[in-house]
Formats: structure tokens, C-alpha cells, sequence
């Protein structure tokens, strides 16, 4: 059972920074937060689409990896979101187990 208390707003680790700019706002509603999530990973899912229908003889390795690091980016986001969304829903059923 996962008893901490999540703090208000949990920072975002998607660089190397000494400081976090980007949070997650952890008491949003859980269909905020998946929505959040779901639509990191719906362009995630655009992208690579795009990739796999392109020929990749002429694409430039500067434009390859422009790609990889959006995705890679969103991807890190989304997990972020898809962690808070998991230890919330974690804690919802410690309660309700509790309660019964």
C-alpha cells in the first residue's frame, strides 16, 4: 500500500537541469491527466506513422533526429503523467479496500 502523500505539483525530469520548470499539477482530475497523457502519445504515435510511410534513403540525419528527440521528449512526458495517474489510482483502492 502506498501511504506517502504525493505532493501538489511533482517536477517533470525531460533534461538535464539543475532546476525543474515544467510540473505536473498531481491533484488534477484523473480524466485531465489522462487526457494529457493520451494526447503525448497520440502524436508520439502520428510521428512514428510518419516515419515508418517515409523513405528514409534522403532524410538528413539533422532531420532524423529532430524527430527521435520530439518523441523521445513526449514519451518521457507521458510516462510522467501515466506514473501520477498509476500511484493516485494506487491510493483511491488502499482507501476503498480499507473502507470495506
Amino acid at each position: 500500500m502506498n501511504d506517502q502523500v504525493m505532493p501538489r505539483y511533482l517536477p517533470v525530469d525531460t533534461y538535464d537541469a539543475a532546476n525543474p520548470v515544467l510540473f505536473i499539477n498531481t491533484h488534477k482530475e484523473l480524466s485531465d491527466l489522462a487526457a494529457c497523457a493520451a494526447h503525448r502519445f497520440t502524436v508520439v504515435r502520428d510521428l512514428m506513422d510518419t516515419l515508418t510511410s517515409l523513405s528514409l534513403k534522403g532524410i538528413s540525419d539533422c532531420d532524423l533526429t529532430r524527430v527521435t528527440r520530439g518523441v523521445h521528449l513526449l514519451t518521457r512526458e507521458g510516462c510522467a503523467v501515466l506514473e501520477v495517474i498509476q500511484l493516485r489510482v494506487e491510493q483511491m483502492e488502499a482507501g476503498f479496500k480499507a473502507k470495506a
